[in-house]
């Protein structure tokens, strides 16, 4: 499939105060056309408020729907780790979880959320690693449970984690 094509194929997703809307399919030639970075960064901030804002929770499940159909691991994770998304980080780690995805190729990024983010994000990014389905990369998991039983840790941190430390270490022998 050629380039031009699949991007006729993808998702499109429209958000505005009177009307919202998402659309499977070819995007009319008209709006492939006239694709603006601004109207880029705007379909973020409006996508994030589906996940974020408590007035507009009935929107969330949708909102949760359209990654986990298009497997938007990595457009979540991308998400996390822009210092501009920063004080919606745990609900953006929430969204990971309640997606069913699986983030398994993530482990390392949410490992440091955990050691290096407060309480909510690390309970959050925690849960994140406990539903983890294939986890095979050993070295990665040694290096998770090293971040993981570090002393650095508060004590509400290392007892947040001491099941997930065992179930790791099982999967590192």
């Amino acid at each position: 499939m050629s380039n031009e094509a699949a991007k006729k194929n993808e998702a499109f997703f429209h958000l505005s105060e009177d009307f919202s809307s998402a659309y499977f399919g070819a995007v009319p030639d008209k709006l492939a056309r006239s694709k603006d970075p601004a109207d880029d960064a705007k379909l973020i901030n409006n996508f994030i408020d589906l996940l974020t804002n408590p007035d507009k929770k009935d929107l969330r499940p949708d909102a949760l729907d359209i990654i986990r159909n298009s497997k938007g691991q990595q457009f979540l994770v991308d998400l996390i780790a822009l210092p501009q998304y920063e004080k919606h980080q745990r609900e953006l780690v929430m969204a990971c979880w309640e997606t069913g995805l699986d983030f398994s190729t993530h482990l390392i990024f949410f490992t440091n959320l955990v050691v290096n983010c407060g309480y909510p994000v690390a309970l959050e990014a925690i849960t994140v690693i406990d539903e983890m389905q294939v986890l095979t990369d050993t070295t990665k998991v040694a290096e998770a449970l090293n971040m993981l039983s570090s002393n650095s840790l508060s004590p509400e941190k290392q007892a947040l984690v001491s099941e997930t430390v065992a179930r790791l270490s099982t999967v590192a022998a």
